[in-house]
């Protein structure tokens, strides 16, 4: 559990969707997610503190966002103590579908994923530690484009369970 724990924290931490860009300081939180270019405000450096740190999910937490080689494609990279995790957030025109598979240095990886828009978006999908598959979920409030509020959960027993309470600010 505690691996399942410290990786749900690391994917919350990691995909962020609520960041800024030279590119977006016009865009307001209504527009993010809104096609291909609607978390390129992701671009650059985020300081995330939780509100519920354990052994396996930090108090602090740094993501890093970058365009990749490919393009329209972002690359996210989550550290912290005892957590180091990596994946893309890439948008799929055909079903507006945002998609963030990650992976985590300890071996554990998942994917969560949204259609949803605006200054509220929930990510939703699987983790895969310990062995075991476990559904994630990451609720995202941005507060402004330079600040937002994440909960990250996992179900146990038919129940969401809350992992992590974190505020990002644009560092």
């Amino acid at each position: 559990m505690k691996k399942v724990l410290s990786f749900v924290t690391l994917i919350t931490l990691a995909i962020l969707p609520f960041a800024t860009s030279a590119q977006s300081t016009m865009m307001s939180t209504s527009m993010i997610g809104v096609g291909a270019h609607g978390y390129d405000w992701l671009l650059g450096t985020w300081t995330c503190t939780n509100s519920m740190p354990s052994a396996m999910s930090p108090a602090t937490m740094t993501s890093t966002f970058s365009r990749s080689s490919a393009g329209g494609v972002l690359l996210f990279r989550g550290t912290g103590k005892n957590v180091d995790s990596s994946g893309y957030i890439v948008y799929v025109p055909k079903t507006k579908t945002w998609m963030n598979p990650f992976v985590a240095a300890d071996g554990s990886y998942g994917s969560e994923s949204t259609i949803q828009t605006g200054k509220k978006a929930v990510w939703t999908g699987t983790v895969y530690a310990s062995g075991k598959t476990t559904p994630v979920r990451d609720t995202y409030v941005a507060l402004s484009l330079a600040k937002w509020t994440e909960v990250s959960e996992y179900q146990s027993g038919g129940t969401w369970k809350t992992a992590a309470r974190s505020t990002c600010t644009k560092s």
